[in-house]
């Protein structure tokens, strides 16, 4: 089974499918089987990556335990390292780019039969820009790669 996973219902509403949505850090992460698809959707921070970029994970580090994770790559957009953090980031952990969210570690840790991830950056660490966004042109890509991966 195919089950996309969200942070907020305004990713929920503007992916346009349906999404379980799993609170912002996860709060609400529904119980998966070894036999689900999971796929992430969602809005994050970036550092060095321009707002409104859509990228792919390229791995993801839990920045309490700083445990790694890997993550397969299947889109063809920009990928970089993903720091799963408890709280909203305001600061880079490393300078170069990096993108950041408050989900992906915990999703990653979910029995699964494999992962897809997206992530579209909302803001460069700054929470009022990260309320403001609303980029509808950023939501149609992903869903062209969502497509373009037979997932939707």
């Amino acid at each position: 089974m195919i089950r996309f996973l969200v942070a907020m219902e305004r990713e929920a509403e503007a992916l346009g499918i349906l999404c379980e949505i799993i609170g912002i850090g996860g709060k609400n992460i529904p119980a998966t089987s070894e036999e689900d698809i999971l796929v992430n959707v969602g809005y994050c921070g970036g550092y060095m990556v321009p707002v409104g970029t859509v990228v792919e994970p390229r791995f993801v580090v839990n920045t309490e335990t700083h445990e790694i994770g890997d993550l397969e790559q299947n889109f063809p957009c920009e990928s970089q390292p993903c720091f799963t953090s408890p709280g909203f980031v305001m600061e880079p952990v490393y300078d170069c780019p990096t993108i950041y969210d408050m989900e992906l570690w915990h999703i990653s840790r979910l029995p699964h039969k494999k992962l897809y991830c997206l992530k579209i950056v909302s803001d460069n660490l700054d929470e009022t820009e990260c309320e403001a966004f609303d980029d509808r042109s950023s939501w149609e890509r992903v869903r062209k790669l969502l497509k373009g991966a037979n997932l939707i």
